[in-house]
């Protein structure tokens, strides 16, 4: 799950794919992948990453595409050794079997340390040509990069939002309280203040208004819209009933992180009802538990 979720034409990916013109194709994982990070059957990472669960769903997906096109084989940018999951040897042969790949998977950066693939076997590629890589230094990579000429590319760093302590503390939070998580859900973790009511609602704040105009962007069936009514604050969207208890909630976390003057009555409007909460100041413990910080 790229930080760029939600922005796939502006990533990185798709800016070396410009510049080198090679056409890039977007694929929606859907809801499909969503129940895979609920339940992979490999486990996860550190945090809520199923590494090996998602590089068998991606090949998958490329398997089909790899169909379509008649094409020989799949390129993929892995080295052996690179990440602890998911580029060790007995886990490489794990995706390819499971991915149903066995033989059509080119990691020309590692090949020399790996069984020659058909590609190679059949002469469509020429091995001598391969590189020898393996382990988590970069150096080599950043090399061929200069050399040939490509820029625009991601940090070397890991970049996937499930590796992420309070994107994975959020996601973690909405598995335990919902049975179906959609991608709009999994979209809102990436922004905003995020709070629990003690009934199970959930409750998202906008922290400027960048986030503001993504989360009126997002509301929709399943989520009750709250706005300030006159002044300014931010925009909230509450997953849950709406009960007079949790709109009083989501009011005074309103007025709690707006500009206006404590203790002053203000409006907050939901759907067609307009109502004024009770002050920001009285104590929220007892009603609210905030859920991470969410993603940098």
């Amino acid at each position: 799950v790229s930080k760029s979720f939600g922005k796939e034409e502006a990533t990185p990916a798709a800016s070396v794919a410009k510049s080198i013109g090679i056409e890039l194709r977007v694929i929606d994982m859907g809801q499909e992948y969503i129940d895979l990070i609920r339940n992979p059957k490999h486990g996860y990472g550190r945090n809520v990453n199923p590494c090996i669960d998602c590089k068998i769903f991606m090949l998958s997906k490329a398997k089909a595409v790899m169909a379509e096109l008649s094409a020989p084989f799949i390129i993929t940018g892995e080295v052996l050794g690179q990440r602890p999951m998911s580029q060790r040897r007995d886990t490489l042969r794990v995706i390819e079997r499971d991915s149903g790949l066995s033989g059509y998977i080119l990691r020309p950066l590692s090949a020399k340390h790996l069984p020659p693939t058909r590609a190679e076997e059949e002469g469509i590629i020429d091995r001598e040509r391969l590189l020898d890589i393996s382990g988590r230094s970069r150096t080599v990579q950043m090399q061929l990069a200069d050399r040939y000429g490509i820029t625009g590319f991601s940090a070397p760093a890991g970049g996937c939002l499930l590796t992420d302590e309070h994107f994975a503390e959020r996601l973690r939070d909405l598995f335990s309280h919902s049975s179906l998580v959609t991608p709009t859900d999994i979209r809102l973790i990436t922004v905003g203040r995020h709070y629990r009511l003690s009934s199970g609602a959930k409750v998202v704040l906008g922290r400027d208004k960048q986030e503001n105009t993504l989360i009126l962007s997002l509301s929709g069936p399943g989520y009750h819209l709250f706005t300030p009514s006159g002044f300014p604050g931010p925009v909230a969207l509450l997953a849950g009933d709406a009960t007079e208890e949790a709109k009083q909630a989501v009011g005074r976390l309103i007025l709690k992180y707006s500009k206006s003057p404590a203790g002053l009555q203000r409006a907050i409007r939901c759907g067609k009802d307009v109502f004024i909460p009770s002050s920001a100041e009285r104590a929220e413990e007892e009603l609210l538990t905030k859920v991470g910080s969410g993603p940098s």
